[in-house]
């Protein structure tokens, strides 16, 4: 079966220029930097792709410390936003402080540890199949799929929803120009029904 095309999952991310700071330059609470840590991301998790809207709003989304804060010499990074992710609960649970490359400056070994989704393009590393299956495409994604349980049933079935909702926009859209282009019967109420659909999405 072939990739997913496009970014239904995994998009590049981008950080802003910079964070909002206190007066005296220093940086707030983490928790303060929810907000535009989510926008970052994409409200996505940065871990297994699920967007806040599809594992029930912000309210089941957190702040992951890229570089686990139990560390001593990641201490200094608690409220630096740049060390700071938006993940799921579910991912940001079995996450916890698994950090395979300590004393070192990467993120991973060749085979295991996490990828920096602002440093690398995370589609490089995983496939997602058209039946939601996600597939390693080199290391260090195999471990994370074990870690994380990206393969567990609940997240194939949201990959596979998102594919066939997006298969869906895209047969809408075509719909919608042949009608608009007058080579479709009943124009009007076409675009009406092609609508109500879209609504349901």
């Amino acid at each position: 079966m072939k990739a997913t095309a496009g970014n239904l999952f995994f998009p590049v991310l981008k950080r802003r220029e910079a964070y909002s700071v206190k007066a005296d330059g220093t940086f707030y609470t983490y928790s303060h930097y929810k907000s535009e840590i989510a926008e970052d991301c994409q409200h996505r998790c940065v871990y297994c792709d699920a967007m806040a809207n599809e594992v029930g709003g912000a309210e089941a989304m957190q702040l992951d410390h890229f570089r686990p804060e139990s560390f001593p010499e990641f201490k200094h990074l608690i409220n630096d936003p740049r060390n700071l992710h938006y993940a799921c609960g579910r991912c940001n649970i079995w996450k916890s402080d698994w950090w395979p490359v300590r004393g070192s400056e990467g993120t991973h070994n060749g085979s295991e540890g996490f990828i920096d989704p602002f440093a690398d393009d995370r589609s490089a590393y995983f496939m997602v199949r058209p039946d939601g299956i996600i597939q390693a495409r080199r290391p260090p994604a195999a471990y994370l799929i074990r870690l994380l349980r990206l393969d567990r049933e609940f997240m194939r079935k949201l990959r596979e929803l998102r594919i066939l909702r997006h298969r869906f926009r895209q047969r809408i859209a075509e719909i919608r120009r042949k009608a608009e282009a007058g080579e479709l019967p009943h124009p009007d109420e076409l675009a009406r029904t092609c609508a109500a659909i879209e609504a349901l999405l």
